[in-house]
């Protein structure tokens, strides 16, 4: 029996258990394409009967095993093949046990594999008993005034840290019933998105339907020979059309959780309660059906979630050597790739190591993952040696200077639901959970409890020139830059990563001793026992289809950015977010005009389809000279980089209060990742596509979870970093209450690496310091994110006047030292005077004004209206922040 294979049956049975509410809500109005009486006949195998009405309800269950059968042929074998623990055919066995059944009979539980499914259900959702005996009996309808086929998700954003909760109808907001997409993510206005009759909100439906079902096709067919290969990547096509559809539309609850997020819940949950069933109490059927709807049963710890955590991020991406700033750009974005491909890696070790599929892990966001298994002693064991070889791993290949922290806490169902009438103890098993890995961070490496020698350091070979506190290890990899044996294989490995982004769209994951089966840009470096290679889609369908159907391929990850803001997020493999926008010359660059603002080095190294240095892109915001007597091929503007530094304000109090702050509100597993994913989704889904698309100069060295870091021309990404702001505030419908903070530095591009992220950092602590956060940091300046537009407003202006009054540098430079003179003036009377200056200095700038001269009238009118804008909207009005529009004027015109 193979514990893997059998809890991915378990997981997949979960999953899909209301598969029937999607296909139901695509069926054409007043139509049906299955005969009557095989929907009569499910309706009594699966659906409540309702004496005192004389009706069947939640029909969806029926349509579970309506949709099974009708896709059957696209799944791996779950009728014929061994199906363990569900019942098979071939084996002659009662298929009133059978996967279908299981999945289907979720409100008409029977067996105890029904029930397992039924519980997580009821789990997931934060129901008791007894509320979910009451949601049995009630009618398919929300509150918002909408039936099942027209109710559309509400976003959970809308209603966060709101003193009041609202009514559902009351919400102005809901998500579009689109396919995942970086557009797709956005709520829209209700009456925009929101289908008043059944006709039209139908046939939504069933345009997403067919896609899914044409998606499901996209798998390749020989990657069914393996579960839970298979099962990773429908995770990722259910996501990407399940991921806008409620989960719930009857109760009278708020329709406020997706399916994708319910059943994902579902799921982990349902596999650790099996688990636990079949290690812990070794039993099942009728006894373990007893036990497990007994009120006392809610209080036993069957569960174990487990958290990892990726620490020293900085310190890892950030690391300097000798030749780091030659490959910085390609550096940075190769160990910000290995940040997360090691925290995914360390999750997958977890997985199979416990024998659990890919849908136990909840979630994995900015070096972050949660994991839910059963608790049993030997889980816990398994989890001790897997730290311990963590902690070998990083001090070896890292020497300490990054590592994984896990931490792991019991719980009950009880903690998922509460007692009835009694406030969900969620937020607090999260509180604990949060504070174990803490407690972990302090204690990484156990190096309080060593007394021999921690790591053996061999500096026979010198250091290595990308990472000057490793050794070199002598080899003469094909990434080391030419300069053999001085390197040492992580670095190489970021260089080959940095490399592949821009070249390949897969990853592919073999065990250590599988290695040798694959050929191409493969890592040298084994993580935690498994090799990753680099491949194209194409080779997945190929090449390596016989990799997958030996069971050898572990995972197969598409990592590609979207095609355009539109495009479903899926191509037939499973997907994660974890590349970023990496600026590369196209593959028809031309040159010419182009190639002289680089400089003649930085020409020199210009390739179709290679990637930008930092020198490249800090040229990106030069334009051609406007000056009347200028050559047609001299530019204007300063070359610099821009770096950005952001993350969400508060996070804390969103994840603490954000979920029942308001009256009513309660907490629940699936809600709460849900939130977590959501929130990630907008930082490593759409803010990559955003720069591809619209910023394609600007580095993405690391962005999810709840934070960023951007390097970039240096306007560009100011730019950027305003369309930010405003795109978070759509995305998180308007809420005031949800906000980011972030601080920017200007730096030229040979500057070393580990100070852009010590001053970009500075920064935003800068910024976090202004009262009510939601700030930005720019030269020095701290300014609210509302006055974006205002000084946007000012430099327009600002330039205006330079144009037409032929401002002088000197001019404009003494404008620094009056603002500055300014901001003393509530401490230092004296510095008043900074008014008579102004006043001396403008009127001096257009006595000396030649070409065309003023009349006496137009010099008066020039003076008050250069007075006006840059002595009262300017430094008395915008203070300090003036600096922003200032400095950027003046950087443009730089020659």
């Amino acid at each position: 029996m193979d514990l893997l294979e059998s809890s991915c049956r378990v997981a997949f049975a979960a999953l899909i258990h209301d598969l029937g509410k999607f296909a139901q809500r695509a069926e054409k109005s007043g139509a049906s394409r299955f005969p009557r009486d095989k929907l009569d006949g499910n309706f009594t195998t699966y659906c409540p009967f309702r004496e005192e009405g004389g009706y069947h309800s939640h029909h969806h269950a029926a349509w579970t095993a309506l949709a099974f059968d009708e896709l059957e042929d696209k799944f791996p074998d779950v009728i014929n093949a061994d199906c363990y623990p569900f019942a098979s055919r071939k084996q002659g066995e009662d298929i009133t046990d059978s996967l279908i059944n299981a999945a289907a009979a979720h409100h008409k539980p029977d067996s105890f594999l029904q029930r397992i499914v039924a519980e997580a259900d009821r789990t997931a959702s934060g129901f008791e008993r007894e509320e979910f005996e009451k949601y049995n009996t009630l009618e398919d309808k929300t509150d918002t005034g909408r039936n099942h086929f027209q109710a559309r998700l509400l976003p959970l954003f809308e209603q966060l840290l709101q003193k009041k909760a609202e009514k559902a109808p009351d919400l102005k907001f809901r998500y579009p019933l689109k396919a995942l997409s970086p557009a797709g993510i956005f709520p829209e206005k209700r009456e925009l998105c929101e289908p008043s009759d059944d006709v039209k909100a139908q046939a939504e439906y069933k345009e997403l339907w067919d896609a899914f079902v044409k998606g499901l096709e996209k798998i390749p067919a020989s990657h069914r020979a393996s579960w839970a290969l298979w099962l990773d990547h429908f995770d990722s096509l259910w996501l990407a059309y399940t991921h806008a559809v409620p989960a719930a539309t009857s109760f009278g609850v708020k329709p406020d959780v997706s399916l994708y997020d319910h059943s994902k819940a579902t799921a982990a949950l349902a596999v650790a309660l099996w688990r636990h069933a079949h290690d812990a109490a070794g039993r099942g059927g009728e006894e373990t059906v007893r036990d497990m709807w007994d009120p006392d049963a809610a209080e036993e710890k069957k569960y174990l979630l487990i958290q990892g955590d990726f620490f020293g991020i900085q310190d890892f991406i950030f690391a300097e050597g000798s030749q780091t700033n030659k490959n910085a750009a390609k550096l940075l974005r190769g160990r910000s790739f290995q940040v997360s491909l090691f925290s995914e890696l360390a999750a997958l070790k977890i997985l199979e190591t416990l024998e659990l599929p890919p849908t136990s892990r909840i979630l994995n966001a900015a070096g972050k993952f949660l994991i839910v298994a059963h608790n049993t002693p030997k889980v816990k064991e398994q989890l001790e040696e897997i730290r311990q070889e963590f902690n070998t791993w990083f001090l070896q290949h890292t020497f300490g200077l990054a590592g994984i922290g896990l931490a792991w806490e019991p719980a009950r169902r009880i903690d998922f639901c509460g007692k009835h009438n009694e406030k969900s103890r969620f937020e607090e098993l999260l509180q604990t959970l949060f504070e174990s890995l803490e407690k972990t961070k302090y204690q990484r490496f156990d190096l309080c409890r060593r007394s021999d020698v921690v790591v053996r350091a061999d500096f026979t070979h010198g250091v290595c020139k990308w990472q000057g506190k490793l050794p070199a290890d002598g080899e003469a990899g094909g990434n080391d830059g030419g300069d053999s044996g001085k390197s040492c294989a992580l670095s190489r490995d970021q260089l080959l990563i940095g490399k592949s982004l821009v070249q390949r769209t897969r990853v592919l994951v073999v065990r250590e001793n599988d290695a040798d089966r694959l050929h191409g840009d493969k890592c040298e470096l084994p993580v935690f026992g498994y090799r990753i290679m680099f491949a194209e889609d194409r080779d997945v369908r190929g090449d390596f289809g016989a990799l997958a159907a030996s069971g050898a391929l572990r995972r197969c990850w598409d990592f590609s950015l979207p095609q355009n803001m539109e495009a479903p997020l899926w191509d037939g493999c499973a997907r994660r977010q974890i590349n970023g926008c990496v600026p590369h010359f196209s593959q028809t660059f031309a040159g010419d005009f182009s190639k002289k603002q680089y400089g003649k080095e930085a020409a020199e190294e210009i390739k179709p389809g290679a990637l930008k240095s930092f020198t490249h892109i800090a040229c990106e915001d030069r334009e051609p000279d406007t000056a009347p007597d200028a050559p047609p091929d001299r530019l204007q503007g300063q070359i610099a980089l821009t770096v950005l530094k952001g993350d969400v304000d508060n996070l804390g109090t969103i994840f603490k209060e954000g979920l029942s702050g308001a009256e009513g509100q309660k907490p629940t597993f699936a809600k709460s990742a849900s939130l977590s994913r959501q929130l990630d989704s907008f930082f490593s889904l759409y803010l990559p596509a955003l720069c591809a698309e619209k910023y394609p100069d600007v580095y993405t060295v690391f962005a999810g979870g709840d934070d960023f870091f951007l390097i970039g021309p240096w306007l560009s990404t100011q730019k950027l970093a305003g369309r930010m702001a405003e795109e978070f505030s759509r995305y998180t419908a308007h809420n005031p209450e949800l906000h980011f903070s972030a601080g920017m530095v200007m730096k030229k591009p040979g500057s070393p690496v580990y100070s852009l992220a010590d001053e970009a950092e500075e920064a935003l602590g800068r910024a976090k310091k202004n009262d009510g956060k939601n700030s930005f940091c720019l030269f020095a300046a701290v300014a609210s994110w509302a006055q974006w537009s205002e000084l946007e407003r000012a430099e327009k202006e600002l330039g205006r006047l330079e144009k037409h009054y032929k401002l002088s540098t000197g001019f404009l430079y003494s404008l620094l030292y009056l603002l500055d003179l300014s901001l003393k003036e509530d401490r230092h009377p004296e510095a008043s005077i900074w008014r008579s200056g102004l006043a001396y200095n403008t009127a001096r700038m257009l006595e000396r004004r030649r070409r065309p001269p003023l009349t006496p009238a137009e010099r008066r009118q020039a003076q008050r209206e250069i007075a006006d804008f840059l002595g009262g909207t300017g430094i008395a009005g915008l203070k300090q922040t003036f600096r922003i529009p200032l400095f950027n004027h003046l950087y443009r015109q730089r020659r």
